[in-house]
């Protein structure tokens, strides 16, 4: 959805109110007890998370300007008003294992506090001029919400609650053959000549040079994975080389971790089993696990810079509303990369998280982009996560 990144005016507005109408319907139709989320990794208590939500864009939009102290952290000018403080709901200033232990807002003050940073925020919008600079950190505030959005759809698939209400599930791609990509030097990454808001991780754009190269036309379904399952796939070492040897070590199945056979084979959909749909896509799955079947398969996963080529150039390519897709990159700076204002978004997370592309069912239409650059640990199989395979 291109024109989501140059929302202005009264339309940039409506997108605020609809992102934070999806936030407070995804989490306060949960109850006092589901909102008491057990400590793991993956996930964030719900009053914390909508903390933050609301403290992001308080911070970025109403607190400026901002400046990097000697510590090289940004520092706002403007003390919290609505949503401070900042050592509690910066992200980057407490440790996710440290925020069960903060003291947090009730139910009733959070409401009161995403209402009342929600309206100061609408009100300085109204206020700029619709030029990318001057509307960076309202739209930098929208995808960020839309992200914890989807992160709270995760939260309730991971711990069985039911799904929000409204959430269709995963889109079915038409089965279709495999696409010839030929071999051609491309450019990858933000056109400069392309308006509106972009991160910092999609710029600069730059030449890449690719080989021809097959792709599958759309992502793995359940039933094409059940067959690598179903023939021990999970406990053969010659699909788990390395560091996929280790995870596959620490992993007590020779399945999914949401598939289970009693005795015909099952999926976890939020809080229910239901019976595995061969034509869903398969979701759930870690980046050892989608190298694991392509090395079965005799494939390989595409590269980020094959995927976002082909995702631009091969109309028989279907992507987005389905499944994240893990691709073989490690998410790395493009050539001349300098981090955006928020600079804790990309940069730490360089060299050790796998790059992933499309965009799922739960990601708002608004991020689903061709240059979205997404990215998390490859052992995480708790997201909405999938593949599609290429070759050769």
């Amino acid at each position: 959805m291109a024109e989501a990144r140059t929302l202005a005016g009264e339309a940039l507005a409506a997108a605020l109110r609809d992102s934070r109408e999806r936030t407070r319907a995804w989490t306060f139709d949960l109850d006092d007890a589901q909102w008491r989320v057990p400590q793991q990794a993956g996930v964030n208590l719900v009053a914390w998370e909508l903390a933050h939500v609301a403290w992001f864009a308080e911070f970025w939009i109403l607190r400026g300007p901002h400046a990097l102290d000697s510590a090289g952290r940004v520092r706002a000018a403007q003390p919290a008003r609505l949503a401070g403080p900042d050592a509690l709901f910066d992200s980057a200033r407490l440790a996710h294992i440290a925020r069960w232990a903060a003291p947090l807002p009730s139910r009733d003050e959070l409401g009161a506090r995403l209402d009342a940073q929600l309206d100061a925020c609408l009100e300085a919008l109204a206020k700029q001029d619709d030029s990318d600079e001057a509307l960076y950190f309202h739209r930098l505030a929208l995808f960020h919400e839309d992200m914890h959005g989807e992160a709270f759809a995760w939260l309730r698939a991971t711990l069985g609650y039911g799904p929000p209400a409204g959430l269709a599930p995963p889109r079915l791609a038409a089965a279709a053959p495999a696409i010839s990509v030929p071999g051609a030097q491309v450019r990858i990454g933000w056109p400069p000549a392309r308006s509106g808001f972009a991160f910092d991780n999609e710029l600069q754009d730059h030449p890449v040079e690719l080989a021809g190269f097959e792709i599958d036309a759309a992502p793995l379904t359940a039933g094409q994975y059940l067959r690598f399952v179903e023939s021990g796939g999970y406990d053969d070492p010659a699909f788990w080389p390395g560091e996929a040897g280790r995870w596959r070590a620490t992993q007590p199945r020779s399945h999914p971790a949401r598939w289970r056979r009693q005795p015909q084979w099952q999926v976890r959909w939020f809080g229910r089993w239901l019976p595995l749909d061969p034509e869903q896509p398969a979701m759930h799955l870690s980046a050892w696990e989608a190298e694991a079947y392509a090395r079965w398969a005799g494939r390989r996963l595409p590269t980020a810079d094959e995927w976002e080529h082909a995702a631009a150039s091969q109309p028989a390519f279907s992507w987005g509303h389905s499944v994240w897709e893990w691709t073989a990159s490690t998410f790395q700076p493009y050539p001349g990369f300098a981090a955006g204002p928020y600079r804790d978004y990309s940069a730490p997370w360089f060299g050790d998280h796998r790059e992933l592309r499309g965009g799922a069912f739960a990601t708002h239409e608004r991020l689903h982009d061709l240059r979205y650059r997404n990215f998390f640990q490859p052992d995480r199989c708790d997201v909405f996560a999938g593949f599609r395979t290429a070759a050769p």
